[in-house]
This record gives C-alpha cells, sequence and structure tokens, in this order.
C-alpha cells in the first residue's frame, strides 16, 4: 500500500513537471489593454507580434492626398517654403494611425497662399509635440515608428520617405502661419530636396508637377523664386533688419545696416 502511495506521488509530480514545461513554451499572455483590439489597429499590430513572439512589427500602406497637374496650379492652392530638416518624432494618432512630425528651420517664404485644410487649429500639434518657434516650421507626414507594450512598430507610408536632418527643401504645403504647421497636403508630390548646386530634385520618381517643374525651370531654384516673384535672402540678421522697420529705418540688404533719420529722435534740428 505504502508503494502505491509513493507511486502516485510521483505520477502527480511528473504530470506537474510536465505542466510546467509546457507552459515555459506556451507563447506570451496578451496584455490586459490589448484584448478585443480593433481590427486594422495598432493594438491588433502589436498583438499578433506579441503571439508570434515578436518584438518588432512593419506594415506598408499607401497615404492618400491632394494632386495638381501643373506648377500653376500648385502655386494657386498651395503656399511654397524652403526649410531645412533638424529632428523628427513619431506619436500615434488614433487607434490606427501614426504620424511623424518633422521640425525644421525655416529659411524662405517664397509664397503664402491661405489654407485650406489647416484652418481652425485643424493642424496644431499633438499636446506631446512642442510648439513651432519663431524660426521654425513642422510637418506632419502619414507613418512612423513607435515603441508599444516591448514591441517596435513601424508603420511605412510607400514612395514618401522620412525628411533627411540637414537637407533643405523646397516644400508645397498647406500653411498655417499661426502654428507654424504646414500640412504636406500633396504628399511626396510636394516636396523637392535642395542640391547645391542650386537645382531641386523630387522624392519621387514620377508626378505631373515634378515635370512640369523640370520642363519649365530645368529644375533651377533660381527661376522657381523668380517665376514666384520672390528673391534670396539677403543673409543679413532678420532681427536686426525687423528692430529698423520698427524704429521707422531704412534696411540697406547689401550693407546690412539701418538708415534711421535723425528728425525721429530731434525733431528741433530739422526745423
Amino acid at each position: 500500500m505504502k508503494s502505491a502511495k509513493t507511486l502516485l506521488i510521483g505520477i502527480t509530480l511528473l504530470a506537474l513537471l510536465g505542466l510546467v514545461v509546457a507552459l515555459s513554451f506556451a507563447k506570451p499572455a496578451r496584455p490586459q489593454d490589448l484584448q478585443g483590439a480593433a481590427p486594422g489597429s495598432i493594438d491588433e499590430i502589436v498583438m499578433h507580434a506579441l503571439a508570434n513572439g515578436q518584438t518588432e512589427a512593419s506594415v506598408g500602406f499607401v497615404s492618400d492626398h491632394e494632386s495638381v497637374l501643373t506648377f500653376d496650379e500648385a502655386k494657386a492652392s498651395y503656399s511654397v517654403l524652403i526649410a531645412t530638416a533638424n529632428s523628427k518624432q513619431s506619436v500615434q494618432t488614433s487607434p490606427f494611425n501614426i504620424e511623424t512630425w518633422t521640425r525644421f528651420t525655416l529659411t524662405e517664404t517664397l509664397l503664402t497662399v491661405s489654407p485650406h485644410f489647416c484652418v481652425s487649429g485643424a493642424c496644431n500639434p499633438p499636446a506631446n509635440i512642442a510648439a513651432a518657434g519663431a524660426s521654425e516650421l513642422l510637418v506632419p507626414k502619414p507613418g512612423g515608428n513607435i515603441f508599444k507594450n516591448g514591441v517596435h512598430v513601424d508603420l511605412v507610408v510607400q514612395d514618401f520617405p522620412d525628411f533627411v536632418s540637414g537637407q533643405s527643401y523646397l516644400l508645397f504645403v498647406d500653411y498655417d502661419p499661426t502654428a507654424r504647421v504646414g500640412a504636406s497636403a500633396l504628399g511626396e508630390l510636394g516636396v523637392f530636396a535642395i542640391n547645391a548646386n542650386g537645382t531641386v530634385t523630387p522624392i519621387v520618381a514620377d508626378g505631373d508637377l515634378k515635370n512640369d517643374i523640370a520642363a519649365r525651370f530645368g529644375n533651377s531654384l533660381s527661376q522657381i523664386r523668380t517665376a514666384l516673384g520672390s528673391t534670396p535672402p539677403s543673409g543679413c540678421n532678420p532681427t536686426e533688419e525687423q528692430s529698423c522697420y520698427s524704429r521707422n529705418g531704412e534696411w540697406d540688404s547689401s550693407t546690412c545696416s539701418c538708415m534711421v533719420c535723425p528728425c525721429l529722435r530731434k525733431p528741433w534740428i530739422c526745423e
């Protein structure tokens, strides 16, 4: 009887050991906040990755955007800016979407057109994105990379690569000067890299706007400026220039100097 009891204990211990081994090879449990994830959502992507023991998940997609046929059509609907990319930050903006916000230094405003999308605060950055400074520009684009529940999730929009830090761009954007946000309403079609030789290169292989700019201006930034009635910056300190105007002075861009009539401060000498 004693040996039978010992045998029963042994069988029980073996069963418990088998259960432990089975659990050790089981797929990781889904976090409570991922239960019932909506189909196609970021949470579902994370849930599938965890269920398969993965720490990275990349999903490609095609983003909708507006389109134009010619340069004239583009300049009638969008502001044209020159800016240099500095940094970027990706944030989840809805259960299904990630956006990447790139912070630029705005160097030239070639043309300003009233926005049709960025109105009534529609393009204000989310709370965890710091507002643009006085000389900055924020440009959001779809897609990006975030870390959630131990998984790196990368939503990759096709044909619209991330902006490169240190690179200057010619941008056709729906521009809200109050929030200093330029929405990429044309998507990748409205983005041109500026080369060291003063030409522009589209970031897409094909497109009507790209073809029209190449045919009409030979991709020359100087010719595009002229067509928009703009002149290149003087290279002077913009703060000093603005200070000159605020003192009712006349600014000389060739010498970066301000001429203020002495009669404004000492009117008696001009009597």
